[in-house]
């Protein structure tokens, strides 16, 4: 028996279904829920009625029962065969009551007389591959998924002409090259097999991806190895963990570490803003929680960049710039605030190059124990426990394609459920406190074939594909390996602490299954048997491996799996010189210029993006990611004290700049390193307490691209040398070209750093707002002078050229001089885009309180010295400032604008465009 619940707003719509409908041009739009509920026997009205009562459990809703759907309606819901993510909340609440459910399904009805409503829905709501649409009532014999398993296909490949390999390797969705191929026909060969699977082809194309194996990188010759070798030749004792775990782990306070992770999810968001967006910030707080044995998240950080807002998609089809940010801010904002993490920092920018691939950034950091912070080693004899959400038909070939810059589709966009995420966070620190584990790892890219492959490549282990719970009603062999569904674990539980970790995964409502066993084989083993149950593969011999049971996918040799990459030789990169020179500008057009400067992306307030985002839960952020009185302006830090009871600090800031890439990729990695060092020194930290995470997003197809990266690298490694600030967690995106219908795309080749720092106190940090008038700016650290990257050169149209070169022996005196200059210092604010005069602008928003400059030039008030900071200091204490700050008075705190020579350069205009120009682009 199946019953329909709708439950509707039944007055005013609810804001974010009032933005939907102004966003998509429907000012008529509704939106609700249809819940569809399959009881065991037909339930009375009573029962029926307190089933109502507790799905429209909310302000101003109404329910009704079993309404059929309105004419003129589109209703989105999962595939028949597909569990939907809400069924067991369904089922179990209908328990709660008293009333016994088989299944639940949820769906999304959307209601205009607008003719484009399908359309609409279909380009930015609807994912064909788990999804169905209707525009009439469906009709529902079940809502238990009815399905049959498929048996894996065989392939053999001996005696295979090499164009026979090749047309294989690529069939399917798969990637693989001929090389490769050749290698797995080697496999076959070794084994004396007389087949190979498509779980092994599968398997094999996700493992040696460009995600999973860095090969990129490798045959560019070991770039990630250069920047280990330089973090272990500074050999920072804060180090704990680098780059061989789920993410970087560096020594705090009291016994505590902090882990730091950022990963990005181009590929996705290219095809679905919302889900790509969803799973990028999913994934990086599952790297978090996959940390050591266990970290729990404290802070996430975002970073978006997309096309011109409007411009149209350079690939039919797909979501245009404007879509991508509004599905980015409702992605991010959904799974932030549900999972329970402040937001430390987030941003969009707006640039050409990643019209056709957004730069998709996501980061977290985590708490841990000391003792916790080393990666755990699987024993043989331990169980795999596989625990979350369900293995669904979804994110099939996520990393494979996205790596090979393929033709993605919305097979391989994931599909994100935080709820499921939310319940074993704190389930994982009990089972940590509670020793029950000898190691985890987060089922991310490539599925569980990279999760139980990595992890168990410590010793050998085998799976029975046949035990993982499934949302769909069946799926091939390879299909379970490979998908990329959301919010789960795998779990090495020693056998005597299985039971344990069962009860306390069942009181937090954590699905777990053990479907494997970690084995003393060295091997990597795959089947898939129904009639090796759960129970009795916890009740069999810990150190007996199945052989013959079931259906093979594949049992491999770790050592056969490994494939030598072929190495590529690049020359120097190119290097870009001569700058154009700043032009003259009377006070009418530098106004003119400061209100076109401060309304650009970025620089201009994102409140429309950021006051969605929770950045207070948790109770521990003490600084960030907004100050100011009079308007809240974006901080360039962002400091917590995540340990109770201590006033310790974890400071967070980032540097990133695609405009200063696009000019010489290498200067610019100098100056964004620099620049984030320096505005951990400006807040307070000691150069020492700094560490960094890398995160690069190059193009494959662009001239040059490689002898950029190896610049950019080596860059990053001297640069790590130098100041003693390592490197210790990161992440390579290498396929940013894409064939669109414009001609070939190309994202600029950069790095965006993500720094983290510690101080033993809060109240040492250095905070940005001013603090009275009377006293005076000053403008302190190195010029870079360069009008190439900055916001003020694309408003005046100037020629391109080269960014400034930095000595680093100078950034050096700055740092110290800085670093003992703290006691005159009564507030500071890094100089970033828009130069001093957006600095400037910033300041007199947060504070209300004016500026009354000296003098003023077009270079001195535009040109982005992001080596550098506008200081705010008592009168007396100028004089005080050592030469080695380079120090440059600006003016006297007074008044209520930015004034030279009686003329208020900050207009309304420009207060208006700060405020509303951001909005305006996407909403």
């Amino acid at each position: 028996m199946i019953h329909k619940f709708s439950v509707r707003s039944a007055g005013v719509a609810e804001p974010d279904i009032r933005e939907l409908g102004r966003s998509w041009g429907l000012e008529d739009l509704e939106v609700w829920r249809d819940y569809y509920v399959e009881f065991e026997s037909a339930p009375d009205a009573a029962a029926l009625g307190q089933v109502a009562a507790v799905l429209g459990d909310q302000l101003d809703v109404e329910v009704t029962l079993d309404a059929p759907l309105d004419a003129g309606a589109v209703q989105v819901a999962y595939k028949r065969g597909v569990v939907d993510n809400e069924s067991d909340s369904i089922v179990t609440v209908c328990g709660l009551l008293g009333v016994k459910a088989k299944a639940g399904k949820v769906a999304t009805s959307y209601k205009s007389a607008a003719p484009q409503l399908r359309d609409l829905i279909v380009t930015s709501r609807f994912n064909s591959t788990i999804e169905e649409l209707h525009v009439e009532e469906p009709h529902y014999d079940t809502l238990v998924p009815q399905g049959h398993y498929d048996p894996a296909e065989q392939y053999d490949l001996r005696g295979l002409s090499d164009d026979e390999l090749a047309q294989l390797g690529t069939a399917g969705g798969r990637n693989l090259s001929l090389v490769q191929m050749k290698h797995v026909q080697h496999v076959q060969n070794t084994l004396n097999d007389e087949f190979v699977t498509d779980v092994l082809l599968e398997a094999l194309d996700a493992r040696w991806s460009d995600h999973c194996a860095h090969t990129t990188w490798k045959s560019l010759g070991s770039l990630l190895g250069r920047l280990i070798q330089a973090a272990k030749d500074v050999d920072n004792p804060n180090v704990l963990s680098m780059f061989h775990d789920n993410a970087g782990v560096w020594d705090f306070y009291d016994g505590h570490a902090i882990a730091i992770k950022a990963e990005t999810h181009n590929g996705p968001s290219a095809i679905s803003g919302y889900f790509g967006q969803l799973t990028k910030l999913g994934g990086v707080l599952r790297d978090i929680l996959g940390t050591g044995l266990s970290a729990d998240p404290i802070g996430s950080f975002e970073y978006t960049a997309v096309g011109e807002p409007e411009a149209p998609a350079p690939i039919k089809g797909r979501p245009d710039a404007r879509r991508l940010a509004g599905e980015t801010i409702r992605a991010i904002k959904e799974y932030g605030n549900t999972f329970g993490v402040p937001m430390m920092s987030s941003r969009m920018t707006f640039h050409p190059a990643y019209r056709a691939k957004p730069f998709a950034l996501g980061g977290s950091i985590g708490l841990l124990p000391v003792e916790a912070a080393q990666r755990g080693t699987p024993r043989p004899g331990d169980f795999v426990v596989l625990i979350g959400g369900l293995t669904g038909n979804e994110g099939i070939h996520g990393a494979s394609a996205s790596s090979a810059g393929a033709v993605m589709d919305t097979t391989a966009v994931q599909i994100g459920a935080p709820l499921e995420q939310v319940k074993f966070r704190k389930a994982l620190i009990e089972l940590r406190e509670a020793g029950c584990m000898s190691a985890l790892t987060d089922v991310g890219g490539a599925g569980l074939n990279s999760a139980v492959g990595e992890i168990g490549e410590a010793c050998g282990v085998w799976i029975n594909t046949a035990l993982v719970p499934l949302k769909t009603a069946a799926l091939p062999m390879w299909r379970i390996l490979l998908s990329e569904s959301q919010e789960r674990m795998l779990l090495a539980v020693p056998p005597e602490h299985q039971a344990r970790a069962k009860q306390i995964l069942d009181r937090h409502m954590v699905r777990s299954t053990v479907i494997g066993r970690f084995a003393d084989t060295g091997r990597y083993h795959v089947f898939h048997a129904p009639d090796l149950t759960e129970e009795k593969l916890i009740a069999a011999d810990p150190f007996s491996v199945p052989a013959h049971q079931g259906e093979l996918g594949f049992d491999v040799a770790y050592d056969l799996l490994d494939l030598e990459v072929e190495r590529v030789e690049v020359g120097a990169p190119p290097r870009p010189q001569g700058a154009p020179e700043w032009p003259e500008l009377d006070a009418k057009q530098l106004a003119d210029l400061l209100e076109q400067v401060v309304s650009d992306a970025e620089v201009a307030s994102q409140h429309y993006a950021d006051s969605q985002y929770d950045s207070t839960v948790q109770g521990n952020t003490w600084y960030g990611p907004h100050y100011g009185t009079e308007q809240p302006v974006r901080t360039a830090y962002w400091a917590g004290t995540p340990v109770d009871g201590s006033p310790a600090a974890a400071v967070l800031n980032t540097a990133f700049n695609p405009w200063m890439f696009d000019a010489d990729p290498v200067a610019a990695t100098r100056q964004m390193f620099c620049a984030a060092i320096a505005g951990q020194v400006l807040a307070g930290v000691a150069v020492k307490d700094v560490c960094m995470c890398d995160n690069f997003y190059t193009p494959h197809l662009s001239e040059n691209w490689r002898e950029w990266l190896v610049g950019m690298v080596d860059e990053l490694a001297g640069l790590v040398r130098h100041f003693g600030v390592p490197l210790i967690s990161g992440k390579d995106s290498s396929a940013g070209s894409v064939h669109t219908d414009e001609g070939l795309v190309s994202v600029p080749p950069a790095v965006f750093l993500s720094a983290l720092g510690k101080v033993p106190h809060r109240d040492g940090l250095l905070r940005e707002q001013w603090t009275a008038q009377g006293n005076v700016l000053v403008q302190v650290g190195l010029r870079t002078s360069s009008p190439v990257g900055t916001v003020a050169a694309r408003k005046l149209g100037l020629p391109d050229g080269g960014l400034d070169d930095l000595e680093l022996s100078e950034v050096d005196s700055y740092l110290t001089a800085l670093a003992g200059s703290r006691e005159l210092l009564l507030s500071g604010a890094r100089i970033g885009a828009g130069g001093v005069a957006a600095t400037l602008a910033q300041g007199v928003l947060a504070s209300g309180i004016g500026v009354r400059l000296e003098n003023a030039t077009t270079e001195s008030l535009f040109a982005e010295h992001r080596i550098g900071a506008v200081v705010e200091v008592a009168p007396a204490d100028v004089a005080k400032l050592p030469a080695e700050l380079n120090p440059v008075v600006l003016g006297t705190l007074d008044g209520t604008g930015i004034v030279l020579d009686g003329t208020d350069l900050f207009t309304p205009a420009a207060r208006d465009g700060w405020l509303n120009s951001f909005t305006a682009r996407i909403a």
